[in-house]
């Protein structure tokens, strides 16, 4: 298993990672990036004016993927992720 990192960019500032999360596959830790990101954009108190990006990196510190936190969540989301 290879650990993976989801730091998050908001407002200009960086908020690191350093603990991580196991994962078997690269996909596996792409979608849990994404679920942060829809969690992050489903919080009432979220403002996307201010732009909010998470990152998946490897521990190698490369970059894997990005995910832009955006669009309002729907109600349906917030009930999912509740």
């Amino acid at each position: 298993m290879q650990r993976y990192y989801f730091p998050i960019f908001h407002n200009g500032e960086t908020q690191a990672d350093d603990v991580g999360e196991p994962f078997r596959l690269v996909e596996l830790a792409d979608e849990y990036g994404a679920r942060i990101a829809r969690e992050i954009r489903c919080d009432r108190e979220f403002d996307q004016s201010v732009g909010t990006v998470v990152m998946v990196l490897d521990s190698a510190g490369a970059e894997i993927a990005r995910h832009v936190a955006y669009a309002h969540c729907s109600a349906r989301s917030r009930t999912l992720l509740g």
